[in-house]
Order: C-alpha cells, then sequence, then structure tokens
C-alpha cells in the first residue's frame, strides 16, 4: 500500500537518492532540492516549499516538491514530482499528484503551474503532466539552454474552469 504525507526531517537522504536515480538532474541540479528541503524542514511557511513523501513497504519511493507563487493569489508552482526508477509506472507520480492538489486546494489554491524541459530526458514527465490533466500554456524556446526549451503546464482545480 502507497502512503503519501508530509515529508518527515529525517528523509533527507532519501529525497536525495530519489533525485539521483531519477537520472533527469545533473551538476549543480541536483543540489536544489536539497536546499528547497532543508528550507521546508527550517519553516515551510517561511521558506514556500513543501514536501510530500510516498511510501510503500516502509520505504520512501518517491517526493513531490510544491509552493505558494509569490504575488499571486491562489497560484501554486509544482517544482518536482519524483519517483525512482524501479517504481516508475506503478501510480506514485499519479498518487503524489493528486495530493499535491488536494493541498493546494486545502489552502485556496485554484492553478498549479509546472515548468519543464523539452529536451528526451523530460518526454516522461511532459507526458505525466498531460495525463493528469495538465494543459501545455507555453512553450518558450532555448530557455534553458540552446535546443532546451521552457514547457509551462497549467492545471486547474475544481472551481476554477
Amino acid at each position: 500500500m502507497l502512503e503519501i504525507y508530509p515529508s518527515l526531517p529525517q528523509e533527507r537522504i532519501d529525497i536525495e537518492y530519489i533525485t539521483i536515480d531519477a537520472g533527469n538532474l545533473y551538476g549543480e541540479e541536483l543540489a536544489i532540492p536539497l536546499e528547497l528541503f532543508d528550507g521546508y524542514v527550517r519553516d515551510a511557511r517561511t521558506s514556500g516549499y513543501y514536501f510530500l513523501s510516498a511510501k510503500r513497504d516502509g520505504r520512501v519511493i518517491g517526493y513531490a516538491c510544491y509552493g505558494p507563487t509569490d504575488l499571486t493569489e491562489g497560484t501554486f508552482d509544482l517544482y518536482w514530482i519524483v519517483a525512482e526508477a524501479a517504481a516508475h509506472g506503478q501510480g506514485v507520480g499519479r498518487a503524489l499528484f493528486e495530493r499535491v492538489a488536494h493541498e493546494v486546494k486545502q489552502q485556496h489554491g485554484r492553478l498549479l503551474m509546472i515548468w519543464t524541459s523539452s529536451t528526451p530526458d523530460y518526454a516522461r514527465a511532459r507526458a505525466f503532466y498531460l495525463r493528469m490533466g495538465c494543459g501545455l500554456e507555453a512553450r518558450i524556446k532555448n530557455f534553458y539552454r540552446r535546443d532546451d526549451d521552457l514547457c509551462i503546464y497549467s492545471y486547474r482545480l475544481a472551481g476554477d474552469e
């Protein structure tokens, strides 16, 4: 059975492992989820970052990171949904996405925004967001680097159609 809950401070090492195992973050990018996790552990409200963990059979196998978007009313950013490679295709991402949407709605959120890359490494993520009902709002050419576009997806929570 899959359990989704607010991440615990002692799960930092699990977050690190899952981030590395995902295989699509490189170099300095690998440190960012841990920096945000540290802010979440210190004080989620002050940092603006929230983490959820997915646990099965006593092991953390995925996580999500999200938070309110500054200077907006009810808009949240979904920074990452990551599952360890062995758990891909087992509903971990869907369960995390649904829980993020629930948590955002509880915080009077109405809109989730997701930024991702156009590279082949992120093809699975882009297909996932479309399956979850997200719409591609914009594609900005060469945003991250040459031949690496920014793809911006949105998900409107019930009542904000």
